[in-house]
């Protein structure tokens, strides 16, 4: 199991943009932004979550995990497993887990949460 120490939750700016959306303050394309390697992660490395999509409806909204860090080397800046988080936990790495939100349909996603991993 992995220990994090740290979480900065963003849930609250996650609220606030969804909120400004609705009453028209911000366009779709600002929040439905997702980039190539995001969407493709969200397919290949996420997770279904039992929510819908806050922008489009879908029923296919995902939670993708990215981390990040010095130690990783190559490793960093990329979507993993559980699995393969705890085995770099394990092995005494320390680095960031960002937990981001991401609808492959509409290209919706959001940093939900990141937490600090270490020794």
């Amino acid at each position: 199991m992995v220990r994090y120490s740290g979480e900065v939750s963003h849930q609250w700016a996650r609220r606030r943009l969804l909120a400004d959306w609705r009453a028209g303050k911000v366009a779709r394309d600002t929040v439905c932004d997702g980039d190539f390697r995001l969407l493709a992660a969200s397919r290949f490395h996420g997770r279904r979550i039992e929510r819908h999509c806050p922008i489009c409806d879908g029923d296919d909204l995902r939670v993708v995990l990215w981390i990040f860090g010095d130690s990783l080397g190559k490793m960093s800046s990329s979507a993993r497993s559980v699995e393969e988080i705890e085995r770099f936990a394990d092995a005494g790495r320390e680095f960031t887990v960002h937990t981001v939100e991401v609808c492959p349909d509409c290209h919706w996603n959001h940093l939900l949460s990141a937490r600090e991993v270490g020794p």
